[in-house]
């Protein structure tokens, strides 16, 4: 029960950060709204030299953790999907894809690395070619720090074909923009 003199704001759904007060813990209700771990790069230029888009996953967590990652062509402004490999542990994941390229899903075990390998389509065209890295995992009901608080760590480079990273197409972890998509 809150205390009337208490201003925690829990009774009004609200989440008090960084303060202290004697106010009791607030706990979080079933009708919350969820803050949700979206994450961009925002379009990055494709280095002419660039292969395969590589997006590494480190689920720093003791359990597993349910990522979403989509790796988007901007080139003809239909935001396609590219075709995608799964690594886990450097071991090939089955083909998760048949047919139309879609956001790779993938539930990473306690304290593993996931890899995804993205290859765009059509490296012959013109070398103005956008691309974009969209990393997904579960809202939190309360509002997360960027850093260190997140579960899962990543990071892409854009490749050459002996896998030497491309100057510009680097995005570490705290790179990464949090967006809400409507």
């Amino acid at each position: 029960m809150i205390k009337p003199s208490c201003n925690c704001g829990c009774d009004k759904k609200i989440i008090r950060l960084n303060k202290v007060s004697s106010c009791p813990v607030c706990t979080v209700s079933s009708d919350q709204l969820l803050v949700p771990n979206n994450f961009t790069t925002g379009g990055i230029w494709r280095n002419p030299a660039t292969e395969t888009i590589v997006v590494t996953l480190l689920n720093k967590t003791d359990t597993a953790q349910t990522v979403t990652v989509s790796v988007l062509d901007w080139q003809s402004c239909d935001q396609a999907e590219m075709p995608k490999d799964a690594f886990l542990c450097g071991e090939s994941q089955p083909s998760l894809f048949n047919g139309t390229p879609k956001p790779l899903t993938f539930n990473i075990p306690a304290k593993k690395l996931l890899t995804v390998h993205a290859t765009p389509q059509n490296a012959w065209l013109p070398n103005d070619s956008i691309y974009e890295v969209i990393v997904m995992y579960p809202p939190d009901p309360i509002i997360p720090s960027f850093s260190p608080g997140d579960p899962v760590i990543f990071n892409t480079w854009g490749v050459n074909n002996t896998g030497v990273p491309q100057e510009g197409n680097t995005v570490f972890h705290h790179q990464f923009q949090r967006t809400i998509f409507i």
